[in-house]
């Protein structure tokens, strides 16, 4: 396979074609397409179409089409070849080619005029009897509708052909309302309810499957190279603008009517956020300024509380001194243990580590009280913390020589490091770190009040927050001469700083998580919109109405999946995989009876409550659920089968019923049947309860052991087999127990992956690594390179690239002898992620090795495009006696054309001098093995390298 796949790798690609003309479809739609006063097509939908023609040989020919419903007939007609922003129905599904990636994500609004003072927010008494517009045969119409009949709203609603005449007709006072999708930035009316959250999708003419393919690759070229973008330009068209004013409900207006001064609370040193004004001695900042805008926008008054510290700040809410703290970190969590609930966060800023030029790191200076510096004490054991009540404390303490570093977000570090005391200080970004900050209200407050400010906070715009910003941003100091002579020659630091916060500010906040109002839509609290079939939160109530109202017998909960679900969704798209979803759940609706229920819970996972009679009945009824998926498959001729999976969990009859608990239960059996395939339905029974007991053990001593410092690295030597020097190694875990028995990697890596535990482990483990480095290193051993192994689940992170930098820059390791070793199953299953990960380590200066090469479908033409520096044969190649002589002809291939790619060669699992001197004959010089050495602990390792020199 291997030889096959080497020969496929270094096949020729065809030439670039020629610009192909695409038409598409135009209508008159405000910020989603319009023509500007240049005569130009300008708009959300253009601008998105623009980015794709980047990644195909696309060009394109507007054409008007004059209305929604006229552009939606001609498409189908293949009069035009796409159009943009399309809902998704189950008629278009069948009637066009929809892309497998959404555009964006949109909502559906009724508008009135600003002026009309008649409708508030909501207000569905009010809203009975209003003319309402909507563009004829729209999916918006259709929610509408819906929205309507579900909160008893009698009204007239009104069909236009284009927007621009409906809404001219809400501008003139011919209608009194227009229910359509949100209208954009530039939109001057006033939006009284939002419903039917939805994406958009591209739609593409019938037979036109070339150009789809084209347009999926594309999107997902894009949303790998830039995955912001979507969010960028949506906040560009869509995001509130300076004109747009919040509205309130009834009972929301009537409680600003009648309020008393609403006391907050400040804190009187974090500046630039919120700080005392040394002038006047009041409440200033930006978070003063937000609360001077949310006064204009209701009519509120706050009274102003100062507290000098956190703990002060969050005991006035808890002891009802105050209803409301100014800013705080919106982590649920945190809130839960101040009692307060959040609203959506108006700043955003990763945190900034702040250092001196001659520091080690090991002494953290924090501020007490805060969220930030809880997790960083947490991720950084066996290092000094030192407290101090204010960030400008913990400064002076770095100034002083108390401390070597602190930590702080980017708007108090630009503040500060203004100061000329501070401009010798070094910073570096942590984007692990994240602050969102909002305002928080106390739990024991009246609900009203949160939800007026959530909407303030929601419909305060990027431009107002960024104009907010850069007007506290700078200290208030005296120029003088002195000041002059010493604040130029570190200009160049200060001004970094102050941009990078500013664009920080700007493109951090355009990714805020803006809380929308969807109390009164149930169907997207307890639907599934996908395939109408109940939400988990729908499972819960049913089931346990169930179970509390039986009088015999037993219940089963059964977790149910679809084996090659993900296979199905890449090769033939998410459109053909919700297809698949659909089928599953209407076999499941005729399948439980009334006294039974089930949900579909996420991606391909559904779950049901069944009657249990007995094992043999209940695995019938899985099999018969399976087989109907399967003839599903064959009547439909879909070009794939469907494998059902179902784990059990029998609920007695005298058991008390937990639902999460019988969940997790049916979910560890359906996991247990998948990765063993012991049979399609499996029971959870006494083994894996034990296996379940020994997980959950592992899981609650599991950050104390971290913490503790009981995951230890060992390193396995690499040795060049020639010379026998060692050249490198690899970093394996080991967790140490206190007692002092050692737990091998098998005994808990597979659970730490599967739960995302082993995300912090790689992290300890390569942190670790560049402080021993860093040891080694300033001891005056000449280290060699070491790689690190990481999960899967990293690439997921964005970050992961700058967040391995950050480490290896805090000690001052060379990027070039750190290396990121993956699996190549990994490869396999992401390639467009790791790729994308590869390419900003690779630019950063990491090397990269890809390990377990050839352990299952292998190419070298890939790992080209990866552009790896190592690969690691898997100790498949060398195990095999009856094979010898085929391994050696596969091994010299692959060194060979390795080697004219430049990349390093490591054979794994070398136990004897036979295997050791194939390896030399093809070429192979690098192994790693227990013929030449175990991994050993560091000092072990240590003392190998000294003896070396």
């Amino acid at each position: 396979m291997i030889a096959v796949l080497l020969v496929f790798a270094f096949s020729p690609l065809p030439a670039h074609a020629q610009k192909e003309k695409i038409r598409v479809g135009y209508y008159e739609d405000g910020d989603y397409m319009s023509l500007n006063e240049n005569g130009e097509y300008a708009g959300f939908n253009i601008e998105y179409l623009e980015k794709i023609a980047r990644y195909t040989d696309w060009e394109y020919e507007i054409v008007d089409c004059r209305s929604w419903d006229n552009t939606l007939q001609m498409l189908k007609d293949g009069k035009i070849d796409l159009l943009p922003a399309v809902y998704y129905t189950e008629e278009r599904a069948r009637e066009l080619l929809l892309s497998n990636l959404k555009m964006c994500d949109i909502y559906s609004t009724l508008n009135v005029r600003a002026d009309d003072d008649r409708y508030h927010y909501e207000d569905f008494e009010s809203f009975g009897g209003m003319k309402v517009g909507v563009i004829k045969n729209s999916v918006d119409a259709a929610n509408f509708g819906k929205y309507c009949e579900g909160n008893g709203i009698e009204l007239e609603i009104i069909p236009y052909e284009e927007t621009g005449e409906l809404l001219g007709a809400l501008a003139d006072g011919t209608l009194d309302g227009v229910a359509i999708t949100h209208l954009g930035k530039n939109s001057t009316f006033r939006s009284v309810a939002q419903f039917s959250p939805e994406p958009l999708y591209i739609a593409l003419a019938p037979g036109r499957e070339r150009l789809l393919r084209e347009l999926n690759q594309a999107q997902s070229q894009l949303k790998l190279r830039d995955p912001y973008y979507e969010a960028e330009l949506y906040d560009k068209y869509f995001s509130v603008s300076i004109h747009q004013q919040p509205a309130f409900t009834a009972e929301e207006q009537e409680f600003i009517d009648h309020a008393d001064k609403i006391k907050a609370v400040y804190g009187t040193a974090d500046m630039p956020i919120e700080f005392n004004d040394p002038e006047t001695g009041e409440f200033a900042g930006i978070a003063r300024e937000l609360f001077q805008s949310i006064e204009n926008q209701t009519g509120l008054e706050f009274e102003f509380i100062p507290a000098a510290t956190r703990a002060e700040a969050f005991g006035k809410i808890k002891n009802g001194e105050a209803d409301v703290i100014c800013s705080v970190v919106d982590d649920y969590l945190w809130a839960r243990e101040h009692g307060l609930d959040m609203t959506g966060s108006y700043l955003r800023s990763p945190l900034v580590a702040v250092t001196t030029k001659h520091g080690n790191g090991e002494i953290i200076a924090l501020p007490e009280g805060y969220w930030f510096s809880r997790e960083i004490a947490k991720d950084n054991p066996g290092r000094t913390i030192k407290y101090y009540v204010t960030f400008e404390n913990c400064f002076d303490a770095l100034l002083s020589g108390q401390a070597d570093v602190t930590f702080t977000d980017t708007y108090v570090a630009d503040y500060l490091l203004s100061d000329i005391r501070y401009e010798q200080f070094s910073v570096v970004t942590l984007s692990g770190y994240v602050e969102e900050i909002s305002i928080g209200v106390s739990k024991s407050a009246d609900p009203r009040l949160f939800a007026i400010l959530d909407r303030c906070v929601q419909y305060t715009s990027t431009e107002a927050i960024d104009e907010i910003v850069l007007q506290n941003s700078v200290v208030r100091q005296e120029i003088t001469l002195d000041y002059l002579i010493h604040r130029y020659p570190a200009a160049t630091i200060g001004i970094v700083v102050l941009v990078f916060a500013a664009v920080t500010g700007v493109l951090g906040y355009i990714l805020r998580t803006k809380s929308k109002n969807n109390k009164t839509i149930r169907d997207l609290l307890y639907r599934d919109r996908l395939t109408g079939a109940g939400n988990l939160n729908q499972f819960r109530m049913d089931a346990e109405k169930v179970m509390e109202e039986k009088t015999r017998g037993e219940y089963a909960v059964v977790s149910a999946d679809i084996e090659q679900f993900k296979a199905i969704n890449d090769a033939f798209g998410f459109t053909e995989g919700d297809e698949v979803l659909r089928s599953l759940a209407a076999v499941l609706e005729r399948s439980v009876t009334e006294e039974e229920c089930y949900a579909r819970v996420s991606a391909d996972r559904f779950v049901l409550l069944l009657r249990y009679g007995g094992w043999e009945e209940l695995a019938a009824r899985t099999a018969s659920i399976g087989r109907e998926m399967e003839e599903w498959a064959e009547n439909t001729k879909r070009p794939y089968s469907i494998s059902m999976i179902f784990g059990v969990y029998i609920v007695q009859d005298a058991e008390k019923f937990e639902t999460s608990l019988a969940m997790d239960f049916a979910n560890y059996a359906r996991w247990h049947a998948k990765t063993t395939r012991a049979a399609q339905t499996v029971l959870y029974d006494e083994t894996m309860r034990r296996e379940e007991l020994r997980q959950r053990h592992l899981s609650d001593i599991m950050k104390g052991a971290l913490k503790n410092g009981e995951f230890v690295p060992y390193y396995q030597p690499k040795v060049n087999m020639c010379t026998g020097d060692t050249v490198g190694a690899e970093a394996l875990v080991r967790w140490i127990r206190p007692d002092g028995e050692m737990q091998m990697p098998g005994s808990f890596l597979p659970f730490f992956e599967q739960n995302g535990f082993i995300v912090e482990i790689d992290l300890h483990i390569f942190e670790e690594t560049c402080r021993l480095m860093k040891e080694w290193a300033d001891s005056g051993i000449a280290v060699k390179t070491v790689s690190c192994n990481f999960s899967r689940r990293h690439f997921k992170n964005p970050s992961f690239a700058r967040q391995l930098a950050g480490i290896a820059d805090r000690f001052g390791v060379p990027h070039g002898l750190l290396e990121v070793e993956i699996t190549e199953s990994i490869v396999m299953e992401d390639i467009y992620s790791v790729r994308k990960c590869f390419g900003q380590l690779k630019e950063l200066g990491f090397k990269l090795a890809i390990d377990d090469f050839g352990a299952g479908y292998s190419s070298l033409g890939l790992l080209e495009q990866l552009d790896v520096d190592v690969i690691k044969l898997d100790r498949s190649f060398i195990r095999s006696e009856s094979k010898k002589i085929k391994e050696e002809i596969v091994v010299r291939g692959v060194v060979a054309i390795a080697s004219e790619l430049g990349m390093e060669i490591v054979c794994e699992g070398v136990e004897t001098k036979e295997q050791a001197d194939m390896l030399v004959r093809v070429g192979c010089l690098i192994a790693q093995g227990f013929y030449y050495a175990r991994p050993m602990p560091a000092g072990e390792f240590r003392k190998r390298l000294h003896g070396a020199q």
